[in-house]
């Protein structure tokens, strides 16, 4: 709560754009900003714990676990008597299976079933021992097993199918402590066996999915192996990017040149031999579709071109800001290099995440095995949800977009505070511990803003989630013009969520150099990328494939490696299950390193539009480094060159 005893303070200093001759990096002296989203957010936390105790208080995960008889008793446990029910209160601790005297409810559920569909109101439900592992007389099982397949209220046997199922029983399997019967997983499988059947076929042979377990038990150790390899890959990856920037980028960006030109040039080759043997065949040979194949090829090229000669302005415009590229990625490992902890910032975010939400996962157990009992007229129970557990359900699945992106987006402010600490200090060595001091700056000040940014993100992802829910709802009943429409507002909530998520991060870095709030710090951000759009294109496009391309080369070398692990090896049957889970890792490993690299050239390009916005280099001395000013000299020179040449231009023009 150190956010809200501070803004009791009358001697903190807000900070100012006037304040240029005493900026020397982000600022010590702040406000605490945003308090009222701080406020509703530790409300709202607040709320999830009601949330929580109503849920525990009257949701019993065992109704999902082990499942409930037609009367109201859950198995595995002792349960209370309900009013008006005889069979009720029934002492269930021995009896963890769930048995259904009528086997056609399982077949009810396959689809193209012969049955009616049913609810479990029309069948009779109670909790056994053990599920009959053989076909069997009822009385005979309760005989040789000791257990009994009727009603709790009757012992042995009554030939009565409302007492007792009927005789001989099938030989049933435990799946989820439902007894089912084996006929009915037969059927599954046979059902399943039409995707099995092609991978078969492909020649992976019989029973894949029990050889791909057992080549998992059989490479497990391997597979750890890899994954502590991919971690050294990865490493590698970031430590080359800062060393072999430009050879990376100027690789990257001729080799896409060449291949738009090869792709343009093989089209048009490929239209040119289909329309000379198209023209070399008799006229009656001339079919409509040798023609169409011809014009479908040239409307290929065409669009081919287009796309290359597009690109390749593209890239001719932006050509002197690929300089700039580089010597971000430069000074992002440099940063790296010096604060190397912030590598393990992704994997703590992780953890965070993955506690929080499923804790919440836990709490959503509880609301969907909530409700009352009520008993129907044939005297079964059925827990009913009254109307507002549909609303602490919505509750729950926000909270669990809002804590998730409020923990991304605590690891942003964090790892910009400390990116920009380091951008504005002149002597690295005197640079101290920066992920501390941003860390203590977000407790301490901007907890609200992050809640205010965090809250934006997750209104959009569950406005996604409703709006998919509508579109599941609606799908195929609706017609076709209204799911088109309903795709499209999901396509523009999709770029919407990625244009904030874009802006947020931005704002984050400039709450983290001035401590202002969040709506003053995203619109600073977006004047900055607005004024900067070039630089920003060419960062976001070149940078973000060359980032892309390290994940990919992260998993290119694992996946090598690993062939040469599993090469020779006669207990596996598909080299590429253990490959893939190792290249899986792989991949996830190298997102969160390159992740932070990403992060740190965002926060120091940010830095560096600030530096050249509040310092000249002369009165006012830079805090980039001596090749980010040599970068910045030669873009000066350039633009007066230019902007000379177009002043010569225009009166040569007026004296005509």
């Amino acid at each position: 709560m150190g956010c809200l005893k501070c803004c009791c303070r009358s001697d903190t200093k807000a900070p100012s754009d006037d304040d240029q001759d005493e900026f020397y990096g982000p600022l010590e002296q702040r406000e605490c900003r945003d308090v009222i989203f701080l406020i509703i957010f530790v409300a709202f936390i607040c709320g999830i714990g009601g949330v929580t105790y109503i849920a525990v208080k009257q949701g019993n995960p065992y109704r999902l676990v082990y499942g409930v008889d037609s009367y109201g008793n859950v198995c595995n446990q002792k349960n209370d008597e309900i009013e008006n029910v005889a069979l009720s209160g029934q002492d269930n601790s021995d009896k963890p299976k769930v048995f259904f005297f009528d086997p056609t409810y399982f077949t009810s559920l396959l689809p193209d079933n012969p049955f009616p569909s049913f609810s479990e109101d029309d069948t009779e439900i109670i909790c056994v021992e053990k599920c009959p592992d053989k076909e069997t007389e009822v009385i005979d099982f309760y005989n040789n097993e000791g257990v009994s397949l009727c009603l709790y209220n009757v012992t042995p046997y009554e030939d009565d199918i409302k007492k007792c199922p009927a005789t001989p029983v099938q030989k049933h399997k435990s799946i989820f402590n439902r007894c089912i019967p084996e006929q009915i997983l037969n059927s599954a499988k046979a059902m399943a066996s039409s995707f099995t059947s092609v991978l078969s076929n492909s020649h992976m042979g019989n029973n894949f999915p029990q050889k791909v377990v057992s080549d998992m038990k059989n490479t497990w150790k391997e597979i750890g192996y890899l994954s502590a390899i991919s971690v050294g890959v990865a490493l590698l990856v970031v430590v080359l990017m800062r060393f072999l920037a430009a050879i990376i980028v100027w690789t990257l960006v001729i080799a896409v040149v060449m291949f738009s030109l090869a792709a343009s040039a093989y089209c048009w080759y490929s239209w040119y031999g289909l329309d000379q043997a198209f023209k070399d065949l008799p006229t009656s040979e001339q079919t409509d579709e040798a023609k169409q194949t011809v014009h479908t090829w040239l409307i290929y090229a065409a669009i081919v071109t287009a796309v290359s000669i597009i690109l390749c302005l593209i890239l001719l415009v932006l050509r002197k800001r690929i300089a700039l590229v580089v010597q971000l990625y430069k000074e992002a490992g440099n940063a790296i290099g010096r604060m190397p902890c912030m590598l393990l910032l992704p994997f703590s975010t992780l953890i965070f995440i993955i506690a929080f939400v499923g804790c919440l996962c836990l709490v959503a157990t509880f609301i969907e095995t909530s409700g009352l009992p009520e008993v129907k007229k044939n005297g079964h129970v059925k827990y009913v949800q009254e109307s507002f557990w549909e609303y602490l359900r919505w509750y729950n699945i926000f909270a669990m977009l809002w804590i998730s992106s409020f923990v991304v987006a605590c690891q942003d402010m964090v790892i910009a505070g400390a990116v920009a600490t380091w951008y504005f200090t002149k002597d690295k060595k005197k640079l101290g511990c920066p992920i501390a001091k941003s860390i203590k700056r977000l407790i301490r000040y901007h907890l609200g803003s992050i809640a205010f940014g965090s809250f934006i993100i997750a209104l959009v992802k569950f406005a996604r989630l409703i709006l998919g829910y509508i579109q599941k709802k609606l799908q195929g009943k609706a017609g076709k013009v209204v799911d088109f429409i309903l795709k499209c507002l999901q396509f523009c909530l999709w770029c919407f969520e990625k244009f904030l998520k874009y802006l947020n991060r931005n704002a984050y870095i400039e709450i983290a150099i001035y401590g202002y709030n969040f709506c003053k710090s995203a619109q600073k951000a977006f004047m900055i990328i607005v004024s900067n759009a070039l630089r920003v294109a060419a960062i976001n496009s070149i940078g973000d494939l060359v980032l892309f391309l390290g994940k990919i080369s992260t998993v290119a070398v694992v996946m090598v490696i690993g062939r040469e692990f599993f090469k020779g090896r006669d207990d596996i049957n598909y080299m590429w299950v253990p490959i893939s889970v190792a290249c899986a890792f792989a991949f996830a490993v190298a997102h969160c390193f390159l992740l932070i690299y990403e992060i740190t050239i965002d926060t120091i390009f940010l830095c560096f539009c600030e530096d050249c916005e509040r310092n000249d280099g002369q009165d006012r001395p830079y805090f980039m480094s001596k090749n980010l000013m040599v970068y910045l000299d030669k873009a000066n020179k350039a633009e007066n060159k230019a902007q000379t040449k177009n002043t010569k231009k225009n009166r040569e023009t007026t004296k005509v």
